[in-house]
């Protein structure tokens, strides 16, 4: 933190589905945190307070509406039925967080990742609100349909979570540009233990399957494991799984298949020695695979999010992808791992080596409340 910059107090807003969101956004906060700026944090769920509070933030559960889409829209009678019986808990849940904020210090400026609370918070208190996510761009670029799938009910979430924002930074393992000058493309934001992993290509292969509803891993799992048996008995494979699911999971283990428990310090470092990776298409895990130089090969859940992380990987040969394990997609992704990782490293020296999080700090650190100067005056 530059001399000339006061400590700023930041409240984060973090989404709680899934640990993806809680990973990011601890990364920024710790770094916050060791420029000597105040950092809280409101999630949902409390599986995620525990997960900031364990690492010394102050964090408080807020309350995320269900907007599930149909045919790729938000549709308010659905928003209605979903939501009517937890919203005057909910609602009670969020005067509780202005109260607390109130008591305890209203901050300097709010970050959101993809959450309702902050932007509430930020517009109620009359505050900046930054936005550091990487589902922004489907509110704020005209991107396709992928198949079936369309940006739609993402934009419609986005525009009711966060109906305005005074900057946004915008996650992408690709290059995207903008015009509007409140946009800011920066790398994903990856921890250090993942950046610092040591490297080697060793005939592993490591893999990881998601559930999404009614779509879980086993067929994944099963398919996967077969082709690994039949066709390339030499090499091992390491499949990882939610702990629940691990007992339905093991009947496909072998010798050279094995099967085990969600582990991140473990799953990292197997990645970091993998010849490639198999998995769903999170923004997550592709981030953190092309930061260590690994092909991956994806099958995408049914949201576009997914569909859409997919086919960019595919398109710029950093991987492939498949609507669903198949035998001969696996062998023909195998048989080009050395050509896709060489791609892999190229495009991760050009756009993923600089530490986005230095970026998000100098925006910070130059806004009106860090410099002293005039009071803010929120964005209209």
């Amino acid at each position: 933190m530059s001399t000339l910059t006061r400590p700023l107090n930041v409240i984060i807003g973090v989404n709680g589905i899934g640990m993806g969101h809680s990973v990011r956004q601890s990364v920024i906060a710790e770094y916050l945190r060791d420029r000597g700026h105040q950092v809280r944090i409101v999630t949902n769920g409390s599986t995620r307070v525990e997960y900031f509070r364990n690492l010394g933030f102050p964090a408080w559960n807020g309350w995320m509406p269900t907007l599930l889409a149909r045919d790729d829209h938000i549709h308010a009678v659905d928003a209605l039925r979903t939501n009517i019986r937890q919203t005057p808990a909910g609602i009670s849940r969020h005067l509780h967080l202005r109260r607390m904020i109130r008591a305890t210090g209203i901050p300097d400026v709010f970050i959101t990742d993809y959450e309702p609370n902050t932007p509430r918070l930020a517009y109620h208190f009359g505050r900046p609100l930054i936005s550091v996510d990487q589902q922004s761009k489907y509110r704020h670029l005209d991107l396709p349909p992928v198949g079936r799938y369309a940006r739609t009910a993402d934009e419609q979430r986005l525009r009711y979570f966060a109906p305005r924002a005074d900057r946004s930074f915008i996650c992408s393992y690709v290059p995207l540009t903008a015009d509007d000058q409140r946009l800011e493309f920066i790398a994903p934001v990856v921890p250090d233990f993942v950046r610092s992993a040591r490297v080697t290509t060793e005939p592993v292969s490591t893999a990881y399957f998601s559930r999404y509803f009614n779509h879980g891993p086993e067929e994944s799992v099963r398919t996967l494991a077969d082709v690994f048996r039949q066709y390339i008995p030499d090499r091992t494979l390491r499949i990882y799984a939610h702990a629940d699911e691990i007992e339905s999971l093991r009947p496909y283990a072998d010798d050279k298949i094995e099967i085990r428990p969600f582990d991140r310090q473990a799953f990292i470092s197997d990645l970091a020695r993998s010849e490639a990776v198999f998995s769903n298409a999170g923004f997550n895990l592709i981030s953190e695979a092309l930061v260590l130089g690994k092909p991956a090969h994806l099958v995408p859940l049914p949201t576009y999010d997914q569909h859409w992380c997919a086919k960019v990987v595919h398109e710029a040969e950093l991987g492939t992808t498949a609507p669903r394990i198949d035998p001969g997609a696996v062998l023909d992704f195998l048989n080009r791992t050395q050509e896709i990782r060489a791609n892999v490293e190229r495009h991760r020296g050009q756009h993923l080596s600089q530490d986005p999080r230095k970026r998000i700090a100098s925006y910070l650190e130059t806004t009106p409340a860090a410099v002293g100067r005039l009071p803010y005056s929120p964005a209209r």
